[in-house]
């Protein structure tokens, strides 16, 4: 070897001895950072196996992870359970409906993402579950996250929070009670000690203490009927009649308003009560119970009105039913007081009314085999909705026939969130219209290129500065669909303007609910 090869020889052996040294320092690095994750996936899996609820995840239809909670439900270790076929922990009576599921998500198709099923214990015991199920990506394919809650377990939270409510409620009533019976006690207590003292039976003071005391027996019997109309709000009270509903909501009306006439004038402005009654057919039952029903909904609306505003009642007749719809421009029903409403003596008035007046409202329609709803927007006002089975006695004869031309029709709503959103939407589903509602007209325009509709109907006060430019953006997509425009007036626009523009309906406030199905049906016709 000569010294040339001999240099070359010993550069090449520095250079091997320079790479051995780095490849050590990175295997050095390396093992760190293995020995790092390592550590952080050990305490990852113990995050997850002490997460308090039940995790798993499939893949392939296989499990891949199961925390120790479920294990421990179904009886398993994990060597038992990991890599095996998930059905294979679905208990036969659910079996075949969880496979289906499952087949169905994995195709694309729209399923449930919550349900309850049977999985099978170690022993067999079917284990009854709310299932819930999430897509997820998982090392870059699709898998299903899944949390399991145990009924039982659920149920027994669910127990619990029922006897709370419950509890709540008896305190309410019974401190309602409390301060109705100490009321009537306390003009009793006043008048007794003055009546040893008065000698003559015509003198005015006693005669006046005698109608005090009459009162406060009257006030105490109106309670316990009031009491034992709530105890069997199902029961159908003897006596029924057939009566005119129409002629209850104005009874109804002219109380309230006689109401407002006497309430002194530092409590707030006054409502402005609009009535919009069509003739109904009869309704067989009580009028008077009816009747205060509707008064106890109406003086309910004006509490929600401390500055004064508007409430408009409108009737109508649907499909073998009547219905009476009340819209206010208050303040709405916050969220936390929704679920209350219809508990006996439950009052924000704090003091100025016992609270008994909407659940007696919703024992008496109850009881005349009605339902009571509200939709509301918090800070904008709510809709109450009464409807109530007609008696079968002449119908009118055009009640069924709007629900025929708007059946199956496809109907664009474009509105934002809020009551007027709801109250289309409630009004063409029930009359199995085949409704999409959308937020804004961007989105409108992009539904009505994806899709047929036989009507777009908006509200104005969704578009922007002109309408007539989304009206032509509309016509454009399809020259013959009918467009039309409710809250017309909110733009400070006539109908005849908005025709004009393009619009084939032009409906204004309140919003009449048979006007507009009798309106809407003529269009689609």
């Amino acid at each position: 070897m000569n010294a040339g090869q001999e240099k070359i020889l010993k550069e090449r052996l520095e250079r091997l001895k320079n790479q051995n040294k780095t490849l050590r320092e990175k295997s050095a690095v390396l093992r760190k950072e293995k020995e790092s994750l390592e550590k952080a996936l050990k305490v990852s899996q113990k995050l997850l196996n002490d997460i308090p609820g039940a995790i798993v995840l499939i893949q392939d239809g296989k499990l891949i992870f199961i925390n120790e909670i479920p294990r421990t439900q179904l009886g398993y270790n994990e060597e038992e359970i990991i890599g095996r076929n998930f059905l294979e922990f679905i208990h036969p009576r659910s079996k075949e409906f969880v496979r289906n599921l499952h087949q169905r998500r994995i195709a694309g198709k729209s399923v449930p993402d919550q349900y309850e099923a049977f999985l099978a214990t170690k022993s067999g015991e079917p284990l009854c579950c709310e299932v819930r199920v999430r897509k997820i990506r998982h090392h870059g394919r699709t898998a299903f996250l899944l949390n399991l809650i145990g009924l039982d377990e659920k149920k027994q939270k669910e127990k619990q929070q029922m006897q709370s409510e419950k509890r709540e409620a008896l305190i309410r009533m019974a401190s309602g009670l409390s301060r109705e019976f100490k009321d009537c006690l306390s003009i009793v207590d006043k008048q007794l000690p003055i009546l040893p003292n008065i000698e003559y039976a015509e003198d005015t003071g006693y005669l006046e203490s005698l109608k005090k005391i009459e009162a406060a027996i009257e006030k105490e019997h109106l309670i316990v009927r009031q009491l034992d109309s709530l105890a069997d709000f199902e029961r159908q009270r003897p006596g029924s009649v057939l009566f005119d509903l129409r002629k209850a909501v104005k009874d109804a009306v002219e109380l309230a308003r006689q109401n407002w006439k006497e309430q002194p004038e530092n409590l707030g402005g006054k409502p402005h009560l609009k009535t919009y009654l069509r003739t109904i057919s009869p309704v067989e039952g009580h009028p008077e119970e009816i009747r205060d029903a509707i008064l106890s909904i109406i003086l309910n609306a004006a509490d929600a009105l401390p500055a004064g505003g508007e409430i408009y009642l409108t009737t109508e007749e649907n499909a073998g039913f009547a219905h009476v719809f009340l819209q206010d421009n208050g303040i709405g029903i916050k969220r936390d007081i929704q679920d209350k409403m219809f508990d006996p003596f439950f009052t924000t008035k704090g003091g100025l009314r016992p609270g008994l007046g909407l659940s007696l409202a919703y024992a008496a329609i109850s009881r005349h085999g009605g339902e009571i709803e509200f939709i509301n927007l918090e800070g904008q006002g709510a809709t109450c909705t009464i409807r109530l089975p007609l008696a079968q006695v002449n119908p009118l004869k055009k009640a069924g026939s709007p629900k025929k031309r708007i059946n199956n029709s496809r109907i664009l709503i474009i509105a934002d969130e809020g009551m007027v959103k709801d109250l289309l939407l409630q009004l063409f589903v029930r009359r199995k219209g085949k409704v999409t509602a959308v937020s804004n007209t961007r989105d409108g325009l992009k539904a009505l290129r994806k899709n047929k509709f036989n009507l777009v109907i908006a509200d104005l006060n969704t578009f922007p500065h002109d309408p007539s430019k989304i009206i032509t953006k509309i016509k454009k997509i399809d020259p013959n669909l009918p467009v039309a425009l409710v809250n017309a007036e909110s733009k400070g626009k006539s109908s005849r303007a908005l025709k004009k523009l393009g619009a084939d309906l032009v409906i204004g406030k309140p919003l009449e609910m048979d006007r507009i199905v009798s309106r809407v049906s003529c269009v689609l016709r």
